[in-house]
């Protein structure tokens, strides 16, 4: 007998966590054969800041920046100012 472990990270302003178990335990009770042994439990939540955000959304989503359109695209502008006579 072999087991296997998976990690589910869900990004989102809210997720019910009761109706996320309770779907990964239908799929897996329908796509197993019966007697299949599953454990499916909540392992926490974690909140982020902009920046923080910004790197686990890339690090883990694989999602840049650039991609998302969030990227800081500050131009430094430089005038010149010509002498008064």
């Amino acid at each position: 007998m072999k087991t296997f472990d998976f990690t589910l990270t869900i990004a989102g302003e809210s997720v019910d966590t009761e109706v996320v178990k309770e779907l990964v335990r239908e799929a897996i009770e329908e796509g197993f054969p019966h007697g299949t042994l599953f454990t499916c439990k909540y392992g926490g939540s974690k909140s982020y800041s902009e920046q923080g955000w910004k790197v686990a959304r890339s690090r883990k989503f694989g999602i840049s920046v650039e991609a998302a359109g969030d990227s800081n695209n500050a131009k430094l502008t430089k005038e010149v100012l010509e002498p008064v006579a």
